[in-house]
């Protein structure tokens, strides 16, 4: 039996449930008098209490989440804001790159108890905080944690794990930008296991949102997920464009978008409010650096 009576899940159901359907941001600018939205708890956990009703658990000496999310209650609130509008229930999410699960886990309220979120987590100090936010929120029936990097093909890599901003591990080789005179982190190489998308993703009819984050490793899963995104399996794809952190994949993924923009596919970026803004791609690329952009079929 499903356990849907819990306190905690009823209390963000019932909030995330009044905010569906209201075709505005559900995340306005804190108060200046807002106090802060963490507690620590001990064994190096912060416990955050999220402005959209959910809880999360974050480790204390993070740099990469924990200042934002205790100042304010939200991380990226314009990729928040677009769950919060554009995520049903009964939708299918597949977050690659889920770190600590700030997304994962909006997710899984958002889908409700018939949506699945399947959620990809490579690194393993980031997948027991992972778990446990999952197993905290009590979505357990909805979300799937895979511990594995998504990839072009299946195998074991070297991953990069920095300790203080644990959300910028990569399968790329960028030590130079993880860690230097101004960023000083200590970055652990570990081996992890891959699998393509494809493998996992051929038994779903629909997909409707793929969120990637992975610091410069998006070509690779991008060429581990051809035959979902070729079978229109997909409404929408989310991820990072940074020049930088893709290095040698850079020609390769850029010649990739532009395939799939003559396929159909458009594209566009995301404000405070959430709602799509249309953007030519030739544009992106000449940026080089997009922290969120959103791509779709022609047709969905």
């Amino acid at each position: 039996m499903r356990r849907l009576t819990k306190p905690l899940r009823d209390r963000a159901d019932r909030y995330l449930r009044a905010r569906v359907g209201e075709g505005v941001s559900a995340v306005q600018p804190p108060p200046a008098t807002e106090p802060l939205h963490g507690t620590y708890v001990g064994n190096n956990r912060v416990l955050v209490r999220l402005r959209w009703g959910g809880r999360l658990l974050v480790p204390g000496d993070d740099l990469s989440h924990l200042p934002e999310l205790v100042a304010t209650g939200v991380y990226d609130v314009p990729f928040t804001t677009f769950l919060q509008r554009e995520v049903k229930p009964g939708d299918t999410v597949v977050d690659v790159g889920a770190n600590l699960g700030i997304f994962t886990i909006l997710a899984g309220y958002q889908v409700w108890e018939h949506g699945r979120v399947i959620a990809y987590e490579a690194s393993p100090a980031n997948l027991d905080v992972l778990r446990d936010n999952v197993a905290m929120n009590y979505l357990t029936d909805r979300i799937e944690v895979v511990p594995r990097a998504a990839g072009a093909a299946a195998g074991t890599l070297p991953f990069l794990a920095p300790r203080r901003f644990g959300g910028a591990g990569s399968l790329q080789p960028i030590e130079h930008l993880l860690v230097s005179e101004d960023r000083r982190d200590t970055v652990e190489r570990i081996d992890v296991e891959v699998e393509p998308l494809d493998d996992r993703l051929a038994r779903l009819d629909r997909v409707d949102l793929v969120k990637v984050d992975v610091e410069g490793g998006e070509e690779q899963v991008f060429a581990g997920m051809e035959a979902t995104l070729a079978r229109g399996a997909v409404r929408r794809v989310a991820f990072e464009l940074s020049r930088d952190r893709l290095g040698a994949d850079w020609p390769a993924f850029a010649d990739r978008l532009r395939a799939l923009a003559a396929g159909g596919w458009t594209f566009a970026t995301l404000p405070d409010s959430g709602i799509p803004e249309p953007a030519p791609l030739d544009g992106l690329l000449e940026r080089g650096q997009v922290s969120q952009v959103l791509m779709a079929p022609a047709t969905r």
